[in-house]
């Protein structure tokens, strides 16, 4: 048995190597903390960064011209205003102001033509606000919906119902785009393979229409598209035959993703171009949805982009053509109310 003045050394040492082991685990803890708040700052910061407007890279071209708008009497084009998203400016186009406030659409476009009445995209059914919990969390956290007037609603306040339809043309196959097709089972519906296909996949965005397609089936009908051109488009499809109602392909936010020329008698013509962007600034600047909102909704990002690009330069060379977005009320006060 030793000392106790050796005993007691010994005992001092021990406490001062774990004094010193306790201080070296507390400055690797430090460490770790000081990395970890420095990763979640880098990540902040990226985050932030993608909120920043910047502009697409568009060619100095000025851009296709398009033929001449057809003329055809008897044609109208007006909107159903189906129901109201409130969020913010920020979350619809990469730039906007993440303080101020925007109103996304859910709406059907009427065309009314002397062959029949077809509508562009379904608008909102009478059961929107279920059909909307088929979204991610994350949107429907950002946004407050208000119902105004249901498709079949709106038709009925003309004395008009489904069979009074020629068909529903469906720019793509997400829920604030079909939701109105609950309620016009027995309505043509035309839908591109390549979006029906993609509707029918695991994909999020065609949840709601997988759910509705299971509780009946809808009247569909394949959307092929010719070899005509039609301006910078290679393929279209001329609906009524006249040139007054022309579909051209649009991929990017989903596969099977179309837009919608629709020209009126007195030489106006509009493109309806779904949710290739969902504000004017989309095609204005150009620029794409911030990051957050591209993930959650764009099928294919860079698809995107260059149909934005295209739409700008489309925009230039032809002034007078009103391109729609399909959820921006901003845009849709030019046309006249259904």
């Amino acid at each position: 048995m030793g000392s106790p003045a050796a005993n007691s050394i010994t005992v001092e040492r021990r406490d001062a190597e774990q004094d010193r082991g306790a201080a070296r685990g507390y400055l690797r803890l430090h460490m770790k903390i000081r990395i970890a708040l420095l990763l979640v700052v880098v990540l902040l910061a990226a985050l932030a960064w993608t909120f920043v407007k910047r502009p697409l890279v568009v060619p100095k071209a000025i851009g296709p011209a398009l033929p001449s708008p057809a003329s055809i009497e008897g044609v109208s084009f007006s909107v159903i205003r189906g129901a109201e998203m409130k969020s913010q400016e920020g979350f619809a186009v990469r730039g906007g102001s993440l303080t101020k406030p925007f109103v996304t659409a859910v709406v059907a476009f009427m065309v009314e033509h002397p062959r029949g009445r077809l509508l562009i995209d379904a608008g909102a059914g009478r059961q929107v606000t279920e059909h909307l919990k088929t979204t991610p969390l994350l949107l429907r956290a950002l946004a407050s919906l208000t119902v105004k007037a249901p498709t079949l609603d709106a038709l009925a306040s003309r004395g008009l119902g489904p069979r009074d339809l020629r068909g529903v043309v469906l720019t793509h196959s997400h829920w604030d785009h079909v939701s109105g097709l609950e309620d016009l089972r027995e309505v043509p519906v035309w839908i591109t393979p390549e979006e029906l296909a993609h509707a029918r996949s695991d994909d999020e965005g065609g949840k709601l229409y997988r759910q509705l397609e299971a509780h009946g089936q809808f009247q569909l009908q394949e959307l092929r598209f010719s070899g005509d051109s039609y301006g910078p488009f290679a393929a279209s499809h001329d609906f009524f035959g006249d040139g007054s109602v022309v579909l051209v392909p649009m991929p990017g936010h989903t596969p099977g993703s179309i837009a919608v020329f629709v020209s009126l008698p007195d030489g106006k013509r509009f493109l309806v171009i779904g949710d290739t962007s969902w504000t004017r600034e989309g095609v204005d600047w150009p620029a794409e949805k911030p990051w957050l909102a591209r993930r959650m909704v764009d099928f294919d990002a860079a698809g995107v982009r260059d149909q934005l690009v295209l739409l700008h330069q489309l925009q230039r060379a032809n002034p007078e053509l009103v391109i729609v977005p399909a959820h921006d009320p901003r845009v849709h006060v030019t046309i006249a109310t259904f």
